[in-house]
């Protein structure tokens, strides 16, 4: 099995994993928001990068959910032990995936541009 197979093997498996953990494992409502979007592992996977996002979307609101996620961290970790069969569990870092929001911005700006061409003609 090549490296990159197995990098998106585990990836894969994380994302699962951690879904289940904030949804089941975890009494913190306001993680429940959040949606696991993609893993992107190290290619010695001692590093988990995990990019969520949520539907709140306030900057006080993110703030909050990255602060839950720091607290969690240990307890996600130790339920992953648990859950997958990995020799070393990968330290977590959990980041806000504000690509959604981008893509909502460009589409914003498209419609303004062709709405000021529309008036203009």
């Amino acid at each position: 099995m090549t490296g990159s197979k197995r990098l998106n093997r585990i990836s894969s498996e994380l994302k699962k994993t951690i879904s289940k953990i904030i949804f089941n494992d975890l009494n913190v409502e306001e993680l429940k928001f959040a949606t696991i979007n993609h893993i992107k592992m190290s290619p010695d996977l001692s590093v988990a990068t995990v990019y969520y996002t949520t539907i709140k979307t306030g900057k006080e609101d993110i703030e909050n959910i990255d602060h839950l996620f720091r607290l969690s961290n240990k307890t996600i970790r130790m339920k992953i032990a648990k859950y997958l069969n990995l020799r070393i569990v990968p330290e977590l870092r959990f980041f806000y995936d504000d690509t959604l929001d981008n893509v909502f911005k460009i589409e914003e700006l498209l419609n303004s541009i062709k709405k000021d061409k529309e008036a203009t003609e």
